[in-house]
Formats: structure tokens, C-alpha cells, sequence
């Protein structure tokens, strides 16, 4: 859903003040437009169609660069520019409000279509009295339903349209845009600025939607067209498409795979409450905030475009199954798999260990019927990521039973088919978010390493999965098990597996015989982290950067030896996304103390602090991204975050639309080449196709391809490897010609 750039208190205090002081007629203005009350009771108001200009908000106003560090205050000031273009309509009716329970109620009953259902782990919940979410006060009669998708939205429409002899759909954007601005010209149709007495939204501190009637209509005789609840539209949406060619094609673009979503809701900034606002969500997602209205035309009066399009609409009853799944006989074999081409993925982060992958061409945007699904297996728990090499996938869970165990597991890329598998003892003994391992194996040639939650190390045979040599850092090596787990994946050095361990003593880095697993170098005393260590090149010399609870520092790979060394200790001990590293700047990101910058001098023994900032960039668990000169990390309070590596002066941030707002963010971002176009796996397991750079984020596409998850996925051969806490699955995202 939309999650949009925070406004500050000190710009709407004052309008809180002027609205409470200037109360709203508490009667609706005489009626000026045709009604008439049809067969269920729902009010429709005629609108006579004309032309008019729409408003277009130029894709770049939400990411205009801050100016002195700051963000301009005055109220929508990154409003402009906008484009206007003239949009002709055909007379038609709305309803006077949101379809409301009961009246969907009424449709459950006389058809047995199933009941709204929706998610709430997506929200930032506000709720007014300070404790849970109430789940009620969305039940009420007169409050708008929410939890509807498209599919419920047609059959509500064809039920309503045999029941009254007129045909109902939801109204096409320009139609809602229209009646919305009821012949205003402003923000909102009362004037520039929001309204607390004037329309529900995140800053009325209600929390949840409020009943049908709450708030006045506008001049037309419309209520709720600000905030209450978001409102699905008939059109698909496409980024760019309404920058251009608008009078001709009304309906927007023909394909797309999400729908346009309009007028804000209960818990939404004011900006996403504007007339000229418009997002877009899957057509099969449920959210409690989502609701919708409808259009009449008497059927003889529909225009053929548009009744196609109503017609065209998904029907699939799932998100996740709505991607279409292949059969047994249109499965590539392994070699057809990797004949498609692009580089394996055999490690946390890719083959590189930056996030960044290459190979065949990604799509310009995702299908209208969502990815096809290769195959789908179920597996034991955990938030282990993937790695995909010779055709072969590999991860680490965690089975139901037998309890106290783990699971390193090998499958077919091609097939899902289990190939192997070594399960051993893991007691966990109260482990947090004990539900299985966290680190990512790492597959070097014929040898795959991994590292479980409670600390134990293997190499295996990459083909057969025959134990070659184990440790035990909690019973060998006197190693601590973090309050979360061992996090941090193998690195692979020449000969060399490094490993976060947390060895007593001195050893919370070990180096190990990669073939033997005989130690060759321990150092440092510092305590147990949860970052993977980056390799880098300076003045002609590799360079391990380790970054521990306690201090940033620079190894010698080959023997540990300490090179530079910096204090920077972290709240909780949560050192736990790798550091980045351009142009002899090393940067770590914390949550509770925010982003430092190392500047590295030509000597390899010289480090020094050449920026921080513990205020506007602070992230978590998100591995960050860059690229150039910029850094992109996701910030709890802002979402996504652009900076400069150099100075740390932040460009622009996506105001939590990316990623939820009020939560710890999670999500996989890995640059697609060396284009400005990223993949995103987000937390509530839908694949994001977006551009990134220091002109701002643009969101291409979206779908789900599996259930909430942590884990990073492995892309390779075309396809994208995902998992869940019980599922793993293929999905093909590149279409192989076999």
C-alpha cells in the first residue's frame, strides 16, 4: 500500500488549531445533482460528464532533492511540478458512499460469496486508545468494507447489476479524480490544505474507518472521497502512462498487474488523500484498508472499451496461485535450466557478494498474470538463504521433527527434487525467533560450506552431500551463542573459509583450512556480531572488513592480522548488515546509532571517520545497496534512503512506500547488472521490479511469489529461488525459449 512522505508536526499543528476553530456545516449543501435510491438502498448521484484537466503529478515530485539537508516545510511543497491534461467523459452515476458491511453483507448471504478477509501484519496501526487493533469497528454496519480484492469486486457488481437491471463496476480513475474535485481546482475539494473535521486520515489519531456519513460531503453530495478508505478503480496502472496521451484513452493502459487505488485511507499521510493521488495494489490483494464504490450506466449506455475491460478483469482466486504453475512435462531438465544463462548465485549476495546479479534480460515489467511457477516444495523452517550453483540449490532449515535438529538440504534447480540431505542435532535451548537457521551456505566448487544457528560448521561433497569435516564452535571453540543466532555467513579466501565465530579465546574470527577445516588464524576479542565480513581491493591488497558489536575492522585475510582498526559500538549488539565499500569509503549502518563512514588512507594500517549521521539514516536488517556514488538503505521511520557515500548527505527517501512503516523493514534488494534497475523481495513475499538512483525510486512492478519471508533468495539461470518459513519455490522470471 501506499506509504508516503511524512509531514511534520510543526506544519500541522497549526492546521489542526485553524480546523478545530472552524467547525463544518453540519447539514449536506442543497441538492444539485439528479439521485435516485436503487433496489438495495444505495444512494446514486448523477454526474454529467464533460471535459476537464486532470491532474498528472509528475513522477518526480515526491524525490525532489532536500536543500540544506532538510526537507522543504511548506505544506505539499514537493507538489510541483504537475501536468494537467484534458480528459473527456460520458455522463455517469456514483454512489454517494463507499459500499458499506452492510450492504456487502446482503451480497454474502444471497450468493455465498465468501467474507472480506485481509492481512494485517502490512500496517502501521494507529488505534486511538492506545492498545490493539479492534477488529469490530471494521465490522460495523456502516463502515466501509475493506478486505475486498477485484475478484470480490465483480462478483459483487454482477450480483448487484441482475439484482437492479443496470449495469455497476467500479469507476475508471478519471471518474473518481471528477467527482472527487466536485469542480474544485485544490489539494482537497474544501481547499489546499487537509482537514482533520474534514476527512479521516493517519493524523486524526483514529485508527480504523470510521462510519459512512462521519464526515461533510463535498459541493457534488459525495462523502468519504478524502481518507476513510482507499478505493479500487477500474484501470490498470502503469508508472508513466498518464503523462501522456490522456484525452485519447481514458480508461488507462490496457495490461498492467496492479490496479489504481485512490483517495487515501484511515491511517494514510494527507498527500495520499489528494485528488490528484493515485497507487496502485495488486487486483487479488485484501487489506482492512481497502474498500471501493460504484459506477452506474444503464446498460444500453456502455461503451464497448469499457465493458471489455470490466470483463478482462482476474478472476484467479489467490495471489499466490494465480502465478501460473507448470506441469510436470514443461519442466527444463538441469542442463536446459542453466543453458538459459546468467551467473550462479553460490553465495550470500551473489557471486560477488554485492547484491548484484547478471544475466538474461529481465522483463520491462512483470506479467499481468504474475510469474510462472516452476515448481513449489514444502521444506522445515528458517530464515536460511539460497544459494544456486551447477544447477543445484542449496539451504539450511530447521524439520518439525524430529525436534532439536537442523537440516542442510540439496535440490534440483530444475525440478525441486531432493538430491540430498544431512540432518544433524541443534538444540536450540531457548534461541529467539528459534524457528531455524539464518545464515546463507556458500558453494566453492565441489565443496559447499554452512554455519547453523547454534554455531555448527560443515563442508560438504557439493554432489553427493558426504560430511568432509564438521566443527562445533560452541563445544570445540568455546563460542557464545548470540541472542539471535549465528548469522553470519562462510566467506571463501583461497584456501581460506573465514568464519564470525566468536572462539574463545581471541578468536571471534576464525580461518580455516577450507579442505581440511583445520584452524590457520584466530583473532580479535571482540564480542559476537551477526554481519558477514565484505572483501575488498585497497592500494593493490585485499582487505577482510569485519564489523563486530564493538569496532569496524580491516584484516589481513590470509593471516588475520589486524590492519585498521575503529571503535563503533552498536545497542543490542546488532552489528548485522554487511558493510559497503566505494572508493576508499567503508560504511555500516545501525539502527539505534545510526550510519558511519570510514575513509581508508592509501597505508593499509590508516582508517579514520570521515562522516556519520545517527539521525537521518539508520537502518537494520536490510543489506544496504550502491551504486556510484550513492548508498540505498531502508530506514524504519522513512523507508527507503538515498545518500551520498562520500559526504552522507541524504538525497531523497520513498517515504515508507517501498516497505511498511512502524516495523523493523526487511526486505532483499539486488541491482539487476549494471542498470538502474533493481529486484526487491519484500518481507510479505512479493517481488518488486524498481529503479533506483539519485532522481528517485520508481516502483515498475509487483507480485507475489511466496508467503511472508526473511530469507534471501538466489537468482540464477532466469529464475528467482524463494522460500518462506515451510515452502520453496521457483519462479520463472525470465521466459526460456526451450
Amino acid at each position: 500500500m501506499s506509504r508516503s512522505l511524512p509531514m511534520t508536526a510543526a506544519w500541522f499543528l497549526p492546521l489542526v488549531i485553524c480546523s478545530l476553530a472552524a467547525p463544518w456545516p453540519r447539514e449536506p449543501p442543497a441538492a444539485v445533482r439528479k439521485t435516485f435510491v436503487n433496489s438495495t438502498g444505495i444512494r446514486m448521484i448523477s454526474v454529467k460528464g464533460k471535459r476537464f484537466d486532470a491532474w498528472t503529478p509528475s513522477a518526480k515530485q515526491f524525490y525532489l532533492p532536500l536543500k540544506n539537508g532538510k526537507r522543504p516545510t511548506a505544506a505539499f511543497a514537493l507538489n510541483r511540478p504537475r501536468i494537467t491534461a484534458p480528459v473527456t467523459l460520458k455522463d455517469y452515476w456514483l454512489s454517494e458512499f463507499p459500499v458499506t458491511n452492510r450492504l456487502y453483507r446482503q451480497f454474502v448471504k444471497a450468493t455465498g460469496h465468501r467474507e472480506p478477509g485481509g492481512r494485517l501484519v502490512n500496517f502501521y496501526w494507529r488505534p486511538s486508545n492506545g492498545g490493539t487493533w479492534n477488529r469490530e469497528k471494521f465490522r460495523a454496519d456502516q463502515v466501509p468494507v475493506t478486505g475486498v480484492n477485484n475478484t470480490d469486486i465483480e462478483a459483487f457488481c454482477k450480483w448487484l447489476s441482475t439484482r437492479d437491471g443496470r449495469r455497476y463496476r467500479p469507476p475508471t480513475i478519471r471518474e473518481f479524480e471528477f467527482a472527487n474535485r466536485a469542480g474544485t481546482s485544490t489539494r482537497f475539494w474544501w481547499g489546499p490544505q487537509p482537514d482533520v473535521r474534514k476527512m479521516n486520515f493517519g493524523l486524526s489519531m483514529i485508527g480504523h474507518p470510521t462510519p459512512v456519513g462521519s464526515y461533510p460531503p463535498n459541493p457534488w453530495g459525495f462523502y468519504d472521497m478524502h481518507g476513510n478508505v482507499w478505493e479500487w478503480c477500474l484501470d490498470w496502472y502503469n508508472v508513466d502512462y498518464y503523462d501522456r496521451a490522456l484525452a485519447k484513452d481514458p480508461l488507462g493502459p490496457k495490461t498492467a498487474t496492479s490496479r489504481v487505488i485512490r483517495g487515501g485511507g484511515w491511517y494514510s499521510d494527507a498527500r495520499d488523500c489528494r485528488s490528484s493521488f493515485r497507487y496502485a495494489e495488486h487486483p487479488l490483494g485484501t487489506y482492512y484498508v481497502m474498500g471501493f464504490r460504484v459506477v452506474m450506466t444503464p446498460t444500453k449506455n456502455v461503451p464497448a472499451a469499457l465493458r471489455q475491460r470490466w470483463d478482462d478483469i482476474d478472476t484467479s482466486a489467490d495471489p499466490v496461485a494465480s502465478n501460473t504453475k507448470a506441469s510436470a512435462k514443461d519442466l527444463p531438465t538441469r542442463k536446459q535450466l542453466v543453458a538459459v544463462g546468467g551467473e550462479d548465485w553460490p553465495r550470500w549476495r551473489g557471486i560477488r557478494g554485492n547484491g548484484t546479479w547478471s544475466g538474461p534480460e529481465f522483463p520491462a515489467r512483470w506479467p499481468v498474470g504474475g510469474l510462472r511457477t516452476l515448481w513449489r516444495q514444502p521444506i522445515g523452517g528458517g530464515y536460511s538463504g539460497i544459494a544456486a550453483s551447477a544447477g543445484r540449490i542449496y539451504t539450511l532449515t530447521k524439520p518439525k521433527m524430529p525436534a532439536d535438529t537442523e537440516e542442510v538440504i540439496c535440490l534440483d534447480a530444475a525440478s525441486g527434487k531432493p538430491l540430498w540431505a544431512h540432518r544433524y542435532t541443534a538444540a536450540y535451548n531457548g534461541l529467539s525467533y528459534g524457528n531455524g537457521p539464518r545464515t546463507t551456505p556458500t558453494d566453492v566448487g565441489d565443496r559447499v560450506y554452512s554455519l547453523g544457528a547454534v554455531g555448527h560448521l560443515f563442508c560438504f561433497h557439493a554432489t553427493t552431500g558426504k560430511v568432509i569435516w564438521s566443527r562445533d564452535l560452541v563445544k570445540q571453540e568455546k563460542a557464545e551463542v548470540p541472542l539471535w543466532g549465528f548469522s553470519a555467513s562462510p566467506v571463501i579466501v583461497d584456501n581460506l573459509v573465514i568464519v564470525h565465530a566468536g572462539a574463545k579465546p581471541n578468536g571471534c574470527f576464525l580461518g580455516l583450512d577450507r579442505h581440511t577445516g583445520k584452524e590457520q588464524w584466530r583473532t580479535l576479542a571482540d564480542p559476537l556480531g551477526y554481519a558477514t565480513p565484505l572483501m575488498i581491493k585497497k592500494s593493490g591488497r585485499r582487505q577482510l572488513v569485519c564489523w563486530t558489536p564493538s569496532h569496524v575492522r580491516g584484516l589481513d585475510p590470509l593471516t588475520g592480522e589486524v590492519a585498521w582498526s575503529h571503535e563503533y559500538k552498536v545497542h543490542n549488539g546488532v552489528s548485522i548488515s554487511m558493510p559497503i565499500f566505494h572508493r576508499g569509503i567503508v560504511v555500516v549502518s545501525n539502527y539505534w546509532e545510526g550510519v558511519q563512514a570510514l575513509r581508508l588512507g592509501d597505508k593499509l594500517s590508516s582508517a579514520s571517520l570521515a562522516w556519520e549521521d545517527r539521525r537521518n539514516l539508520r537502518s537494520l536488517m536490510c543489506q544496504p545497496l550502491h551504486r556510484g556514488a550513492h548508498g540505498y538503505l531502508l530506514d524504519k521511520r522513512h523507508g527507503l534512503t538515498c545518500f551520498e557515500l562520500s559526504t552522507g548527505k541524504k538525497v531523497w527517501d520513498d517515504g515508507n512506500r517501498m516497505t511498511p512503516k512502524g516495523r523493523n523493514p526487511q526486505a532483499t534488494m539486488v541491482w539487476l547488472g549494471d542498470t538502474d534497475r533493481a529486484v526487491v523481495l519484500n518481507s510479505d513475499g512479493e517481488l518488486l521490479m524498481v529503479r533506483l538512483s539519485p532522481k528517485g525510486y520508481q516502483e515498475i512492478s509487483r507480485t507475489r511469489v511466496i508467503g511472508s519471508t526473511w530469507a534471501h533468495p538466489a537468482y540464477a539461470w532466469g529464475c528467482v529461488y524463494v522460500r518462506s518459513d515451510d515452502t520453496i519455490a521457483c519462479i520463472e522470471v525470465v521466459p526460456a525459449r526451450r
